[in-house]
């Protein structure tokens, strides 16, 4: 059997069925594949001693990974077998009502609310969730394992799956910590799940240093602010997005809007 990085984040939080548990490390004793992915798996938790300094911080950001795998995967493993499926009795045949009538009502009612919507749109949605809506450009894969956790992790992204998204992008800034994109994105997927401080501290890290992603963590910096209603922060963190940044422009129309 080929296990798969969600049978390893499984196994080493200790979701896994006793059964389950004794054949993944039956296979674990021999695969040598396996025993390195589980390895690089367990190197996560201990290089975030390196990414994040504070004790405080790290701490938190170890608790908030493990949560995250837990509520992503214990759905897994909470599944039922097919031999412990139940199989439900069908409800019995609804009756059967006309309702042409109904249709001239209906078609009314939705033409009356397409003037409304027309005129007054409440579903506009504020600034932070219009600003902060971004998609994952796949990257090329290579078929090394971190490339495949990042091809899932951009899956997971682009669904708005961002629990899923963050736990995947938590390995690879760890075992790659130069990697910009990886480290943006990891930020963005911890905002969108208000881990508002972790998400804060991988923009930091891009803020500091000189990638192609140092304006765009410092426009989601801003937004970071925007998410907690404090307006003249999320302006003080706009305002530093210099006039020769690809997202100026963008900066520029959303401080005209605070």
């Amino acid at each position: 059997m080929k296990y798969t990085y969600e049978d390893i984040a499984r196994y080493e939080e200790g979701l896994m069925a006793a059964e389950e548990q004794q054949a993944f490390e039956a296979v674990l004793a021999t695969d040598t594949e396996l025993q390195q992915e589980l390895a690089l798996y367990r190197d996560v938790d201990t290089t975030l001693e390196q990414q994040y300094a504070p004790d405080e911080q790290r701490q938190q950001l170890q608790g908030t990974l493990r949560q995250m795998r837990q509520e992503f995967f214990s759905a897994t493993a909470q599944a039922p077998s097919n031999e412990q499926r139940v199989v439900e009795t069908p409800p019995p045949p609804a009756r059967v009502v006309a309702f042409k009538r109904y249709i001239g009502v209906a078609a009314a009612i939705a033409a009356m609310l397409v003037v409304i919507l027309m005129v007054w749109n409440p579903f506009t949605g504020d600034l932070y969730e219009r600003y902060a809506d971004t998609q994952m450009v796949t990257q090329v894969e290579r078929g090394s394992h971190i490339d495949t956790v990042l091809q899932k992790a951009t899956s997971a992204f682009n669904n708005k799956e961002f629990t899923e998204a963050a736990v995947l992008l938590a390995e690879v800034v760890q075992t790659q910590p130069d990697n910009s994109f990886a480290q943006f994105y990891f930020g963005v997927a911890l905002l969108q799940t208000n881990q508002i401080p972790l998400a804060r501290a991988s923009f930091e890290k891009l803020i500091k240093g000189e990638s192609a992603f140092k304006y765009e963590a410092t426009f989601y910096e801003a937004l970071s602010y925007l998410k907690e209603k404090d307006e003249d922060a999320a302006k003080d963190w706009l305002e530093k997005i210099p006039a020769d940044a690809p997202n100026y422009k963008k900066a520029q129309e959303l401080m005209r809007k605070l």
